[in-house]
């Protein structure tokens, strides 16, 4: 009867566990992503940038058009908060540019929600690039 309770207890707990372990994988590929993210930024790589961005959001061309003749100088976060589902993230940025034929370095700060999409197993951008003026 002892081992019949111990083997309910641990099945019970079983799927507590493997829910756990699926919020930290997602939060290790949120790191991932945002590593991968901030590198392809400095590096002002922008068709890496722009397969970040959720396709619904916006599409890869429209993307590559807000980036155009533009040179990233640096991007920091700011802050981050996650939602308790660990589903989304929302970051606060801040990015300082020039535009090629300018060479005046000018800052913007903006807000980026982040989004774990299940059928892709991947973080995608819901907020579309700041217009860079």
């Amino acid at each position: 009867m002892k081992n019949l309770i111990i083997a309910i207890a641990v099945l019970i707990c079983l799927p507590l566990g493997c829910a756990s372990i699926s919020e930290h994988g997602k939060m290790e590929a949120y790191g991932r992503t945002m590593d991968s993210y901030g590198t392809a930024l400095r590096l002002s790589d922008f068709n890496a940038v722009c397969q970040y961005i959720d396709p619904v959001e916006m599409g890869r061309n429209d993307c590559l058009k807000r980036y155009e003749n533009m040179k990233i100088v640096s991007y920091d976060l700011l802050g981050v908060t996650v939602a308790k589902d660990k589903r989304e993230v929302t970051q606060a940025v801040e990015v300082e540019y020039y535009f090629l034929d300018r060479y005046v370095v000018k800052k913007i700060g903006y807000e980026q929600s982040w989004r774990y999409r299940e059928d892709m197993n991947d973080w995608l951008l819901q907020t579309i690039p700041p217009h860079f003026e």
